[in-house]
């Protein structure tokens, strides 16, 4: 009999208690009801795997509404008290920063412990403890990585930090104004240093598994999602075979579900394959850009090919802003773009075999040397040929106004391949660093940020190409 490692020996017990519990809630979890289950995985952690064999749009598991954890189901232990009442993102993690695990123990909550205690224990690797511990004055290793990340990464990272600070604050204000609820933690969380640590803990777990779960009126409400046990062992892949959420009858019909807590979640095999057992099963967390994984989620797609790339996005805000408001004329033409709504948000991406930059870039560079080329005539009837393109009535300004943005764009590109080489060639340099060696994953993150230079050297490159070319966005 082949021996197990420790790691999933204590992975089998909570499963198995989590299925237990599972099972006091109203769940089946007999062979044809659970087609899946928890298993180590060789470069991700944990993972969920099939039983059995899946046929397409097999159902693998239903979990009921009671089992899941969100506002509603958490709402009478939190009853709202003060001026503004908890999100869901602030009560959910609440919940979990208060029933926390001790160390490899298992969570002492009477409602949701078992769950609770298959989450994972620590987020060291995650952006957002460096940026945490780093600006409280705590040691994290994470830490010195943060100056390699790419600027429009650590905008993406700092507005984070900036969610996570708002609801630490509400959160330490509602335990505040509700002490029959604070009273129920730990002494060790009084000290400052590690009630921050242990709410980070929580509100990563919540924001790294949530999953949108319509609740609410509006199909928009921030409160939609939940955390659902079971589910949030999947790992992400942007490639198949990916489950997927069955819609509710509130999703299908665009309203409150009937019943306050919904009826629950149930999720199918991928509906076009079948799945072999013992084949891990994945969960597609949305198109997003690995800007976006990193930052959210700590981790990036699989790294890009050294030559070539088929897919990617990059952020060019902080060379676009340098360029406009280095000019006299920045103020008038980032007031423009504002009202109009085109500031901020200018790419460049790679799809589908196609590199190019976004309209939104397309269309703040051609304003901005439309008002260049009027010298000190800066007013808004100069403008109009501008306001025509962007209202489909003319194709460009003009064919002078094409060959300078496109020219401004080459030179765009050229800093940003010049930068994302320059990055590549020092965290090559310094990947055999006493900081590197001295934490496991320390290097997988020094991969994952190398990747996303890659990806802005790579995209850059080949939206320069295309502009050389002479082909038209």
């Amino acid at each position: 009999m082949a021996s197990i490692s420790n790691a999933q020996s204590s992975l089998n017990y909570r499963w198995t208690k989590l299925l237990a519990w599972l099972r006091t809630q109203g769940m089946k979890t007999g062979t044809d009801d659970l087609l899946v289950e928890c298993k180590e995985t060789p470069t991700a952690g944990n993972g969920l795997f099939a039983r059995t064999l899946c046929t397409p749009s097999s159902l693998l598991f239903a979990v009921p509404p009671q089992a899941l954890m969100n506002i509603r189901t958490l709402k009478s232990l939190y009853p709202t008290s003060g001026p503004t009442p908890l999100t869901a993102m602030q009560m959910i993690s609440l919940h979990l920063y208060i029933n926390r695990p001790h160390g490899s123990e298992d969570s002492l909550d009477p409602h949701y412990g078992p769950y609770i205690s298959t989450l994972p224990r620590q987020f060291d690797s995650h952006p957002l403890t460096w940026m945490v511990r780093s600006k409280s004055g705590m040691e994290s290793g994470g830490a010195p990585l943060l100056g390699y990340l790419p600027p429009s990464v650590h905008v993406s990272l700092v507005k984070l930090h900036d969610r996570f600070c708002q609801d630490w604050a509400a959160v330490r204000a509602y335990l505040t104004a509700n002490s029959y609820v604070s009273s129920k933690y730990d002494a060790y969380l009084d000290n400052i240093d590690d009630s921050t640590s242990n709410y980070v803990w929580a509100w990563l777990n919540v924001n790294t598994r949530c999953i949108y779960y319509r609740l609410k009126a509006s199909k928009e409400d921030p409160d939609n999602f939940t955390l659902c046990p079971i589910l949030d062992f999947a790992n992400h892949t942007p490639n198949g075979p990916h489950m997927i959420p069955v819609p509710s009858e509130a999703d299908i019909w665009d309203t409150a579900p009937v019943k306050p807590i919904g009826k629950g979640f149930k999720f199918l095999s991928p509906a076009d394959v079948s799945v072999q057992e013992g084949k891990e099963i994945f969960l597609a967390y949305g198109a997003h850009p690995n800007r976006t994984l990193f930052v959210e989620y700590g981790f990036v797609n699989k790294s890009l090919g050294e030559v070539e790339i088929t897919d990617g996005e990059v952020d060019v805000q902080d060379v676009m802003e340098f360029l406009i408001l280095d000019h006299k004329s920045g103020v008038f033409v980032k007031s423009i773009l504002e009202d109009e709504g085109y500031w901020g948000d200018w790419t460049l991406y790679c799809s589908a075999g196609s590199a190019q930059p976004s309209w939104r870039l397309i269309t703040a560079l051609r304003l901005h040397y439309l008002v260049v080329s009027e010298n000190n005539t800066i007013h808004h009837s100069a403008i109009q040929p501008w306001r025509d393109v962007i209202a489909g009535k003319r194709e460009m300004i003009s064919d002078g106004n094409e060959l300078v943005w496109k020219e401004s764009l080459i030179t765009i590109c050229d800093t940003i391949i010049s930068k994302a080489q320059a990055r590549l060639d020092s965290l090559k340099s310094d990947s055999n660093s006493a900081e590197a060696r001295g934490h496991g994953w320390l290097l997988w993150m020094r991969e994952n940020i190398r990747t996303l230079w890659r990806e802005e050297l790579l995209v850059a490159a080949a939206v320069k190409q295309r502009t050389l070319s002479g082909d038209n966005f």
